[in-house]
Order: structure tokens, then C-alpha cells, then sequence
């Protein structure tokens, strides 16, 4: 129902009250804009930081130049096979005293990474 003390159409307003109602409409653009804007970068640089960040216990590794690294093998070790897996070399041979021993190093941290015996 419609009630009959106001009339269906409104009134065309006052050309000075048009013009501040015009600038409180572009002000309330712009400042929606910074703010958009503003949470945008904040999510934005949220989202680089986690992908960016190594994972919480992770220590980060020194890293060796692999073009250029030595491999300290104990004194008397003769090399009877290698092997190669991703980043790690498996060294096999034996020692000196005739023991039979594997070698594994890391080219990323040019560390020898574990010597396991074989009896």
C-alpha cells in the first residue's frame, strides 16, 4: 500500500546539494579503491611469505658449488663402484685393511653424508 501523504515521485534536487552529493559519491569510490587496493597487497604479500618461507625445524643447508667439489676417502680405499641418485654418490669399495665399506655424498652440501660397513 502506498500512503497517501507522500508523493510517488521525489522532488529534483537543489543544484548546490546535487553537486556535494556528486562529490561524497566520487570520495566514497576512491576511498572503497584504497582499500580494496590496500587488502589486496596485504593477502598478496601473506600469500609470498608462506611460499617463501622454509618449513618451522627445517635448517637451511650449505650448499657447495657442485661444479668443482673433492670426496676425502679414507687412506687405502680403492673405489670398486659408484653410483649416482639425484643429488647423493654412493662409493663402494674397500680399505686397507680389506674391509669392505660404502660412502655416501651429498653434491648439494659437499658433505660425505654416512659410511656404512659391510661385514
Amino acid at each position: 500500500m502506498t500512503n497517501p501523504n507522500f508523493a510517488d515521485e521525489e522532488a529534483p534536487l537543489d543544484p548546490a546539494f546535487e553537486k556535494v552529493r556528486r562529490k561524497m559519491v566520487r570520495l566514497l569510490v576512491i576511498s572503497s579503491s584504497v582499500i580494496i587496493l590496500g587488502l589486496m597487497a596485504v593477502v598478496v604479500s601473506i600469500v609470498y611469505r608462506v611460499n617463501k618461507t622454509p618449513a618451522p625445524g627445517a635448517a637451511p643447508e650449505e650448499t657447495a658449488p657442485a661444479a668443482r667439489q673433492a670426496m676425502t676417502l679414507p687412506d687405502g680405499f680403492v673405489i670398486q663402484g659408484s653410483s649416482i641418485s639425484g643429488n647423493r654418490i654412493l662409493v663402494y669399495g674397500t680399505t686397507a685393511d680389506g674391509s669392505r665399506r660404502m660412502l655416501v655424498h651429498d653434491i648439494a652440501t659437499g658433505r660425505t653424508v654416512t659410511e656404512i660397513d659391510i661385514k
